[in-house]
């Protein structure tokens, strides 16, 4: 059903959303500096939660002290990866600090994607973790030939094995990105207004079976770097409206909608890898939206459901109530609670 988190701006609705998406995949969506998160005064925080799903249930707990790390117990027991934990609960948050997505680099939108990716495929998560550690070790090496401190054939090795794993990850994420492009697109075709949100695969690498001859190419580039400049590691999902690059000539609001149509397309693309719908956390959500607007995805949220013959579970955090009940959604939900946070 829907819950109701409200109260004044620094009263801790949005440290709620960041208390379960923290329970959920490990960390927050507004930092990753986890000492940020202590409050003033304090050495550590503790969360404790609990999944239900399907008449069974599972505990999961989380400590960081600043003078340690980050500890986390699912049913008591110690897991050493992040791996055991991020497909468990999966949530979709809808904050500002999610607006760079749209309005930021080709970073923020690989982060984006891997993220929703990894979530829903083991394989996904496997070959971008592997990836990423072969790049780092690459990039590790570069250095060390950059002063002199081993040979420059000895890359050699580290670029055949990214290659492989390049070729399989760009791949994956291909045919990812269609999928969930199609998504996006069934989205907007049942939308009560006209929406014009686009998404392409901008690729680093052209051709995958030259990347092998490419990094022997850029290899005196890398070394003077000392880094990898070539690879699925530089590749961008580029988001359009009309056509238009999103981040170059998109408005406040095209670029809010874009955000908004782009996280319900995550929702319903987990819900159709996994078979259920993730929890979906909306952070001040309709007071950034015009009513209308509000109204009109209220409608489609509802649209889901139906079709889907299951309630999406809600969380939305506001500062004014009246937002809420004025956007329809509390006349429309099952099951509705609501809780009122003072400072």
């Amino acid at each position: 059903g829907l819950t109701v988190i409200w109260g004044e701006n620094g009263s801790g609705k949005t440290s709620l959303l960041e208390a379960v998406h923290i329970l959920s995949y490990g960390k927050s969506f507004k930092t990753s500096r986890h000492k940020e998160l202590i409050k003033r005064g304090s050495s550590s925080y503790v969360l404790r939660g609990l999944y239900g799903k399907n008449g069974t249930s599972e505990t999961i707990d989380t400590e960081y002290r600043i003078k340690g790390s980050q500890k986390t117990k699912l049913n008591g027991k110690k897991i050493t990866s992040r791996k055991e934990q991020v497909r468990r609960n999966p949530v979709v948050i809808l904050s500002p600090e999610e607006q760079e997505i749209t309005k930021g680099g080709p970073a923020e939108r690989r982060r984006f994607f891997d993220k929703v990716f990894s979530i829903v495929s083991t394989e996904y998560l496997d070959t971008l973790q592997t990836y990423v550690k072969i790049l780092k070790q690459r990039n590790a090496l570069l250095l060390r030939v950059r002063d002199g401190k081993a040979k420059n054939a000895e890359v050699f090795t580290w670029d055949e094995r990214l290659n492989t794993t390049a070729t399989s990850l760009c791949a994956q994420r291909k045919e990812m990105l269609e999928e969930f492009v199609g998504v996006l697109n069934y989205l907007q075709s049942h939308y009560e207004e006209d929406v014009h949100v686009g998404l392409k695969y901008k690729p680093n690498l052209t051709d995958t079976n030259k990347y092998l001859d490419l990094l022997s190419k850029t290899r005196e580039t890398d070394v003077s770097f000392g880094r990898t400049t070539r690879g699925p590691h530089k590749d961008d999902m580029e988001m359009y409206w009309r056509g238009a690059k999103t981040r170059i000539v998109g408005s406040q609001g095209e670029h809010k909608i874009s955000l908004v149509f782009l996280k319900l397309a995550e929702v319903l693309f987990v819900k159709s890898k996994t078979g259920s719908f993730p929890i979906l956390l909306l952070d001040d959500l309709f007071a950034k939206l015009d009513l209308g607007r509000s109204k009109k995805l209220v409608n489609l949220i509802n649209r889901l459901e139906h079709e889907a013959d299951t309630s999406i579970q809600t969380i939305i955090t506001t500062t004014d109530i009246l937002n809420i009940e004025q956007s329809g959604i509390l006349n429309t939900s099952k099951n509705v609670t609501n809780h009122h946070l003072t400072r």
